[in-house]
């Protein structure tokens, strides 16, 4: 299971994607930045690109809409975290649809940039490498869950990961349409998911807003509803 602690030293950020301080103040003088509105769209699937874009403010949600029109949530992307790497490095289109939410700010950096900044400072290749290979191993983790793990615990641990990647374990500002988008199951299931978690005690939900009530227990609850050992 994911590792669930605070973070508590700079280098923690790769464990969950997103680029140190060192690196993100290191791009800043080569980088574009971009704003966008609340729902704008960044890119969409299959397009091509240049570039590496990071997340300065705001929030970036990645997923793709299916032939009757339904939305499926890949991840949400906060500060500190990038994307355009498989457009940088291997020259592959767009995966997934990305679009803003609430006003969002990019520092995009061309691929011409980048690879100059790449090898005058191997420290930043090698902090693209580690957040690259978390976000890996975390879909990895995600698709075994899928098959594995009944959906109160998937929801249990989809808001703990949220809570800790955005450094406050006790709420996480998410709608139950997004969760239920990025789990890709009904807002119904989401709704009966949240109520067995708030009957435990774990939870509280709110208007936009999942309050984590007991993050100890909910975490060593979800760790008893697998059936493998945990990776942490």
């Amino acid at each position: 299971m994911t590792n669930l602690k605070a973070r508590s030293r700079p280098d923690e950020q790769l464990m969950m994607g997103s680029l140190p301080e060192r690196t993100l103040n290191q791009l800043a003088s080569v980088q574009l930045r971009q704003c966008f509105s609340d729902g704008e769209v960044v890119h969409q699937r299959g397009e091509s690109g240049d570039g590496l874009s990071i997340i300065l403010s705001g929030a970036v949600k990645m997923g793709n809409y299916g032939r009757d029109g339904r939305y499926f949530l890949s991840k949400l992307l906060f500060p500190g975290e990038s994307f355009g790497e498989f457009v940088v490095f291997a020259n592959l289109p767009r995966t997934h649809t990305a679009e803003a939410v609430g006003e969002t700010e990019l520092g995009y950096i061309s691929s011409e940039k980048l690879n100059k900044v790449l090898l005058q400072s191997p420290t930043i290749a090698y902090d693209l490498l580690v957040s690259l290979s978390t976000r890996l191993h975390q879909s990895l983790e995600a698709i075994d869950d899928l098959k594995r793990l009944p959906l109160a615990a998937r929801l249990a641990k989809l808001l703990l990961i949220m809570a800790n990647e955005t450094n406050n374990t006790s709420y996480v500002a998410v709608s139950q349409e997004q969760i239920a988008a990025q789990l890709g199951v009904s807002r119904i299931s989401v709704s009966k998911s949240l109520k067995q978690l708030t009957k435990l005690g774990f939870i509280k939900p709110g208007y936009h807003t999942v309050h984590i009530l007991d993050a100890k227990n909910l975490a060593k609850w979800l760790e008893q509803q697998s059936q493998t050992l945990s990776l942490s």
